[in-house]
């Protein structure tokens, strides 16, 4: 088994500050010795697959995430387009970068793919070659709120528009055993007593239909997974700073779901 082991791919799903949880998740499986050799990742799962890709380890991105306050994540964040999108990303980029440099996905330690979406085609995009930081930011460009990325002349959003949890795409990049982690487990149903003053209001209408968009093709994705990883995060009232900052357990939900599937795993990789 040693010289013709199974090769493990991990898709790490979209879910903006859920993505922590992905954290937990690599933990465990690098404790309990299975290999990563490839990741595909869409927009909050490219950020830390795409950091964990480079650096090797997670204890050097959660050093990264509990340096970030109010205050810096928002001077990352705030940074006005006014044209297609809120933000140009660039205050985005310069963040990466001051962490990553201009390395290169060829260069990284592991296999690593962006997952994107091509606006003007309708479909996904993987970036597996070219600036990490500009992959990341690709990946990670929310509608509305991000102006598209433009990459070998494709207009690009977020990943997670067309595949939230990209386990087609970690599968063609050559693995043989596919764990798909999705991100959106436990949002619906939607808890109602997280409703101000119970009214329900154009704003929320609006996150709750695209997130149940999100969550039905994350499920869609998870059937062509071998594994699948489905944390229970903590949602409350949505607010990307808050529960970014503030909601530190999202690790161990990570670490917790990941835990239940270990003895599945090694199972399916012992198999002839």
């Amino acid at each position: 088994m040693l010289n013709h082991r199974k090769k493990v791919g991990l898709a790490l799903g979209s879910g903006g500050w859920r993505g922590l949880a992905h954290l937990g998740v690599i933990k465990v499986l690098k404790k309990e010795g299975i290999p990563i050799d490839y990741i595909a990742g869409s927009s909050a799962g490219a950020l830390v697959g795409g950091l964990y890709g480079y650096f090797g380890n997670t204890e050097s991105i959660e050093k990264i995430v509990n340096s970030l306050s109010y205050r810096s994540l928002y001077g990352i964040l705030f940074d006005p387009s006014g044209k297609s999108g809120l933000i140009t990303g660039k205050k985005y980029v310069d963040f990466l970068e001051r962490h990553i440099g201009d390395v290169r996905i060829e260069d990284l330690k592991i296999k690593f793919t962006a997952v994107c979406s091509d606006l003007f085609e309708g479909s996904s995009v993987g970036i597996a070659a070219g600036k990490l930081s500009d992959a990341i930011r690709a990946s990670s460009s929310i509608p509305i709120l991000f102006k598209p990325e433009i990459i070998n002349g494709r207009l690009l959003v977020d990943g997670g528009n067309s595949v939230p949890v990209p386990t087609a795409i970690v599968r063609d990049m050559g693995a043989d055993v596919v764990i798909g982690v999705s991100l959106y487990g436990n949002i619906f149903p939607f808890k109602r007593e997280y409703l101000k003053d119970g009214e329900i209001s154009s704003v929320t209408v609006t996150k709750m239909s695209y997130q149940m968009m999100l969550s039905s093709l994350a499920e869609a994705n998870l059937r062509e997974a071998d594994i699948s990883i489905v944390p229970k995060i903590w949602e409350g009232n949505f607010n990307i700073f808050k529960n970014f900052i503030n909601n530190r357990t999202t690790v161990e939900d990570g670490v917790e779901a990941t835990k239940k599937i270990i003895p599945d795993l090694k199972k399916l990789l012992a198999e002839e």
